[in-house]
């Protein structure tokens, strides 16, 4: 289905005034300006409203728009696609699955702080679609702005880095504010790198999953943690206990847990203190870990080691890594902007080695620890299944449990592992 704005398209109207005078005098216009004084004029979709963020860019194509969105590692930022068209397949209900996760969703809400595309469909195809990328941000009070050169955008970004910026749509009739006017305006914006993003988006009270024939219980700590992430494990017959970031090492223990998990999540690591606390225990006792994303830069700091911002991230669906150990490649999802100082985790000496390389820069992608339970990854092995699948590393988490259990069990002599 051909999708363009010149399908001005909305319920109640028939072919003959598709594009009619009227549909075209509600458009609104947008407007999106750079930290670096770029303003890029467009036309508004979504909320009525004003937003600023950091402005990044992700390769994702035409598909995982929804995901993107509703992402909680997106916190604070103002999301641009690169692909020129987005929202052919539309957007589908809020539904949860059997474990009452949201099925469609990576959480319960839109994250992003504005979505910016060069052209948006205006009539989806899809036999789970109820409605328009345009319905979901106004529903959910985000503004997005289409008609822009996203390619122009995406150089900017490479060149210079991602940066602050704002968004803002306009009522049909209002009068834009001139240049001088929102260059004061977004000279204003304040990094939101410099909040405490995780704490934004943390669960704040202990959340139970349980699968159908569960085999051992895992505490996952929540930085943001995805849904897709929470489906893997349960699709590994485990019990998750999800747990708010800040949870202590001696909480996290009362559980009797056969395993950690640290979650993706937004922002600067750095500011995790008590859940790099929280690391540095679980490394010390060898309790099996598995980290993802920002659950690897934790890890990362946790062993001694340095993160460090990226100059425009890695974000989208195609990006390749190498694993240290075998010398294969995979093609992975990745969603993140910051990364493990490789050489800062050699000079910890505290055993830690890379475990993937990003084959694109060479910048970290997930360490281990040859002696210890312990792995962790900067990609998103639950986002790209196919021919590429790194889901396997789940398995590997399972095996590191089921191994250290044994050998608790043999230590103690104990049938339960020690388990009261």
């Amino acid at each position: 289905m051909i999708c363009s704005n010149l399908y001005l398209y909305s319920k109640g109207h028939t072919l003959l005034d598709m594009i009619s005078l009227d549909v075209l005098r509600n458009k609104r216009p947008a407007v999106l300006a750079l930290q670096n004084g770029r303003i890029f004029y467009g036309d508004g979709f979504g909320a009525t409203a004003n937003t600023n963020g950091e402005v990044v860019f992700t390769t994702f194509t035409a598909t995982g728009y929804n995901q993107a969105l509703t992402d909680p590692s997106n916190q604070g930022q103002i999301y641009s696609l690169t692909y020129p068209l987005i929202g052919n397949y539309g957007v589908p209900s809020w539904e949860k699955d059997a474990s009452g996760i949201q099925k469609w969703f990576e959480s319960n809400s839109i994250k992003c702080s504005g979505f910016v595309v060069h052209e948006k469909c205006n009539i989806p195809s899809h036999y789970e679609s109820i409605k328009s990328i345009d319905e979901f941000l106004v529903e959910e009070k985000i503004p997005g702005i289409e008609g822009i050169d996203t390619r122009e955008l995406t150089k900017i970004l490479r060149t210079e880095g991602v940066q602050t910026g704002l968004l803002q749509v306009y009522e049909s009739e209002e009068k834009i504010l001139s240049e001088e006017e929102i260059l004061k305006q977004v000279a204003q914006v304040e990094d939101p790198n410099l909040r405490h993003l995780v704490q934004e988006v943390s669960t704040e009270e202990p959340i139970i999953y349980n699968g159908r024939e569960t085999i051992g219980t895992v505490v996952a700590v929540d930085c943001g943690i995805k849904n897709n992430i929470l489906r893997e494990l349960i699709k590994i017959n485990l019990k998750i206990i999800l747990v708010p970031y800040h949870t202590s090492y001696q909480d996290i223990m009362k559980y009797h847990p056969d395993g950690v998990f640290i979650s993706n999540g937004p922002g600067d690591p750095k500011r995790c203190t008590e859940t790099i606390e929280m690391a540095e225990n679980l490394i010390e006792n060898s309790i099996p870990t598995l980290g993802i994303c920002l659950g690897n830069q934790i890890l990362g700091l946790a062993a001694g080691g340095d993160t460090y911002k990226l100059k425009y991230g890695h974000r989208g669906g195609n990006k390749p890594v190498v694993d240290k150990r075998t010398g294969k490649a995979y093609i992975t999802s990745q969603n993140h902007g910051f990364a493990v100082d490789t050489e800062s985790l050699r000079q910890s000496h505290t055993g830690f080695l890379p475990l993937f390389e990003n084959a694109d820069d060479l910048t970290n992608e997930g360490v281990y620890h040859p002696t210890k339970p312990i792995f962790t990854v900067q990609f998103h092995p639950e986002g790209y299944p196919g021919p590429e699948d790194t889901t396997f590393l789940f398995d590997e988490f399972l095996r590191n449990m089921a191994v250290q259990a044994f050998t608790q069990r043999t230590l103690t002599g104990n049938s339960n592992g020690g388990k009261n």
